[in-house]
């Protein structure tokens, strides 16, 4: 096992209420696929997918369980907000988890920690506390973790995608539209990356798990220019 700096990983503990009983599960979680040593070779890419899995399923049981009165299409709405990458992003600051990830020396020394590496990481420690759990001390985890986002949704947001095909519309350019340009990565974990224009106005790009992730992604980066 690679050495860990102790002082961090007992930041993030306290940070994230859990304490791990088998720490190779969290090293794992927090290694990226460009950290290379004789000694170590596993990343946090097997863990990230079961910790999608399991975020899914606990927010969606605590949208479902908070707004009793609300029908699927605005639970749906809530939910997606809720484990969009932009999130996940917050999430991940907030308890500094840039601070613990462990990459190639090319990336602290040049490229720095990227905010895909703070969201795919922290999907991959719920699945990291999951597997060195169950289900409900994760969640406890998650919940608080997410309890200001929780808290904090009066109104079922309007997704990316629909607020900028309305803005469109508003101000009379054409819709939004969007193109796969690289599908990339093993077939149980895709990366999609999207391109999205609006003509004579913004062209960016964004990518995710999912065609419906990539194109989220990049209407929310034109969302952040237009604001």
């Amino acid at each position: 096992m690679m050495e860990v700096n102790k002082k961090k990983l007992e930041s993030l503990f306290y940070k994230i209420k859990y304490n791990f009983k088998n720490i190779i599960f969290c090293v794992n979680a927090l290694t990226h696929s460009s950290y290379d040593s004789k000694n170590y070779k596993t990343n946090y890419q097997r863990l990230e997918f079961l910790g999608d899995r399991v975020l899914g399923l606990i927010i969606s049981e605590a949208v479902f369980k908070r707004f009793k009165n609300e029908e699927e299409g605005k639970l749906s709405k809530r939910f997606s907000d809720l484990v969009s990458k932009k999130t996940l992003i917050e999430v991940s600051k907030e308890i500094e988890l840039q601070n613990t990830i462990n990459t190639s020396k090319e990336y602290i020394d040049k490229i720095k920690i990227t905010d895909s590496m703070l969201a795919d990481s922290l999907e991959a420690l719920i699945g990291a506390i999951y597997i060195d759990s169950n289900f409900e001390e994760v969640k406890k985890v998650v919940l608080n973790l997410w309890s200001k986002k929780l808290s904090s949704q009066e109104k079922p947001p309007v997704d990316a995608k629909s607020f900028l095909q309305e803005w469109c519309l508003s101000k009379k350019k054409k819709i939004p539209v969007y193109k796969i340009l690289e599908k990339s990565g093993p077939d149980h974990k895709p990366t999609f990356l999207v391109e999205l224009r609006i003509e004579n106005f913004q062209k960016v790009q964004g990518e995710g798990s999912t065609k419906k992730k990539a194109e989220i992604d990049a209407a929310q980066k034109i969302i952040e220019k237009i604001k």
